[in-house]
């Protein structure tokens, strides 16, 4: 017997119980698609993550007095020196900002140029402070809610601290930088604001590039902190929270994907069921076949080959089946998925090995059948 002839008997065998072989299929799919689900949902709400967590600052360290000594302007100029990165100051305390008729409650956060670049800020309306309006004048940058609320624009006046305040720019911040509200902040130079009240620096934040890692560096400018004027300073970093979260999204994945494999071990078991069936019902041929001289080996080869096509179809049709919901799934959660081929062919491999594997069983027991017990079974 030819390989051909058993890919035509095999083909033959399947295609005679067209509802059981449907089902048999079926299982294998649902088992692949689920894995296929897990591993590209999974990937994409940890990506999702990291964006979160990096849009907050995995990048950044915050600094802040702990102690008796506050902090002070010029504070970041020194570690900035000292250590190479850029460091903002920032000193931020609630106010009524007011423009003509109407006023809000807002923040008014004293900052440098370097606050808002990390920030990733957006000129929505007006213009940006120059370089002297940093050092001096009176002119302020608004967040776009607090001038909708106010009906502030760009060249209008607005009253802070009892002082009159020409609004440059309207900006939005991308990305977060502290726990205020900056959509609703006045963006004041820190070195005007110093000219107008008495306050300490309340926050310092160091930018980190990507080859250093926040910890040391917090622990470095603690150090300049203390020995320069004894500042006793804490220091905040998001490696310790990204590391948490991307745990947490580790352990509901991996659950997922035990919960996945157990039901392609299922569909791996419909093969072995309906395989066993099989050579039930074929006694009489696979007696014939061994009566006609035909190996054993073949016989064994003949089943798992039958094994092997409910897996490939099983596992093509699970490759569907997972893209679908994957494509349902990930608009439903605001996920961005991104279906790697890779991952297709990894499942599709997974589905004929297990259909090998709970095939061995069937396929040995046909090929060691004793043909004259089986034609007279008949």
């Amino acid at each position: 017997m030819k390989l051909k002839d058993l890919w035509k008997i095999g083909v033959r065998n399947i295609f005679s119980s067209p509802m059981r072989s449907l089902l048999t299929v079926l299982g294998i799919a649902i088992g692949i698609g689920a894995i296929l689900a897990v591993f590209t949902l999974g990937e994409a709400g940890r990506n999702q993550v990291r964006q979160e967590m990096g849009r907050l600052g995995i990048d950044r360290v915050w600094l802040t007095a702990a102690g008796a000594e506050n902090l002070r302007q010029g504070d970041g100029a020194y570690l900035e020196e000292k250590l190479g990165l850029v460091a903002t100051e920032q000193a931020y305390m609630p106010v009524e900002v007011g423009c003509g008729q109407k006023s809000a409650a807002a923040v008014l956060l004293a900052c440098s140029k370097g606050y808002l670049d990390l920030g990733s800020a957006v000129l929505v309306k007006g213009r940006w402070l120059l370089p002297g309006e940093w050092e001096t004048g009176r002119k302020v940058l608004l967040g776009e809610k607090l001038a909708k609320k106010t009906g502030a624009a760009p060249g209008k006046l607005v009253h802070i601290l009892g002082r009159g305040m020409e609004v440059a720019g309207i900006i939005r911040l991308e990305s977060e930088t502290t726990q205020v509200d900056t959509s609703m902040a006045v963006f004041m130079p820190i070195a005007v604001f110093g000219q107008l009240a008495d306050l300490a620096v309340q926050e310092i934040i160091l930018s980190v590039p990507e080859s250093i890692m926040p910890e040391e560096i917090a622990a470095d400018a603690k150090t300049l902190l203390k020995n320069r004027r004894g500042v006793v300073a804490a220091a905040t970093t998001m490696q310790a929270q990204i590391e948490a979260a991307d745990s947490v999204v580790t352990v509901f994945v991996d659950v997922l994907m035990w919960v996945a494999m157990i039901c392609i071990l299922v569909g791996g078991i419909g093969v072995m069921n309906i395989l066993l069936v099989s050579v039930r019902e074929r006694r009489r041929e696979i007696g014939i076949m061994k009566a006609l001289g035909t190996r054993p080996g073949l016989i064994c080869g003949l089943f798992l080959l039958e094994a092997l096509l409910y897996a490939v179809v099983g596992g093509i049709a699970g490759v569907g089946m997972g893209i679908g919901i994957i494509a349902v799934a990930g608009n439903h959660i605001g996920l961005r998925t991104v279906v790697r081929a890779g991952d297709c062919l990894m499942v599709v491999l997974a589905a004929m090995m297990v259909g090998l594997a709970f095939g061995v069983l069937p396929a040995c027991r046909a090929s060691a059948m004793n043909p004259v017990d089986a034609l007279r079974d008949e």
